[in-house]
């Protein structure tokens, strides 16, 4: 029996990831396309596909970061210095007999 492949990125974070390259492929072709048509503002479209080579990666990678934060989850995005998961617990707990802060 052949054994089914799972991937430890999810299904979001694969079409984050495909959606940054399309669009990073497509300014460059985009970019191309215009200087081989010798249009005026061609190196400023080539100028954004260069930025946007690395705004698009930082944005996906804020947006996962954030999107772990807010549902409290161990992300690609989190700061594992030392390889131990950040902790996403909120930091004050509430002690259900008395209903009072823990510190």
């Amino acid at each position: 029996m052949e054994k089914e492949k799972t991937s430890k990125y999810t299904k979001g974070q694969r079409i984050l990831a495909l959606v940054g390259i399309v669009l990073i492929v497509l300014m460059y072709l985009l970019a191309l396309i215009f200087s081989l048509l010798k249009y005026d503002w061609a190196k400023t479209v080539a100028q954004a596909a260069v930025f946007l080579t690395v705004v698009v990666p930082v944005l996906i990678w804020v947006y996962i970061w954030m999107a772990g934060k807010i549902f409290h989850k161990h992300t690609i995005a989190d700061f594992d210095l030392n390889g131990v998961p950040t902790d996403h617990s909120p930091s004050i707990t509430v002690d259900q007999k008395n209903d009072k802060p823990d510190e």
